[in-house]
């Protein structure tokens, strides 16, 4: 095994897990799947030193699609729940404040 710093300051989960069995799901409506992507391209475009990644079930799928941020540097999380593609941007900016980046423009 080795044990290597990561170069991401922040990792984002987005959970896109579908279930088949007719429980509700985060992945459910598709709209996951559109965060995800989004949100993705959207950093990634930003130049941001994050990390975002699918991820199965985090647990309260009820209040889902659920987005989870860890900072790596010990700073608290956010876990921010009822997300939809129109919430990118707004994410970002939570996203910035974690990282301590301000927006363009600023």
């Amino acid at each position: 095994m080795n044990i290597a710093q990561t170069p991401h300051k922040l990792h984002i989960l987005v959970c896109t897990n579908a279930r088949h069995d007719g429980t509700p799901s985060c992945g459910d409506s598709g709209e996951a799947q559109r965060v995800f992507e989004t949100l993705k391209a959207r950093l990634k475009e930003a130049k941001l030193p994050v990390r975002v990644s699918r991820t199965g079930c985090l647990g309260p799928c009820a209040q889902g699609p659920n987005v989870m941020c860890y900072a790596q540097d010990g700073t608290p999380g956010v876990w921010l729940q009822g997300v939809g593609e129109g919430d990118v941007p707004e994410i970002e900016a939570k996203v910035r404040s974690l990282l301590n980046t301000p927006s363009q423009g600023e």
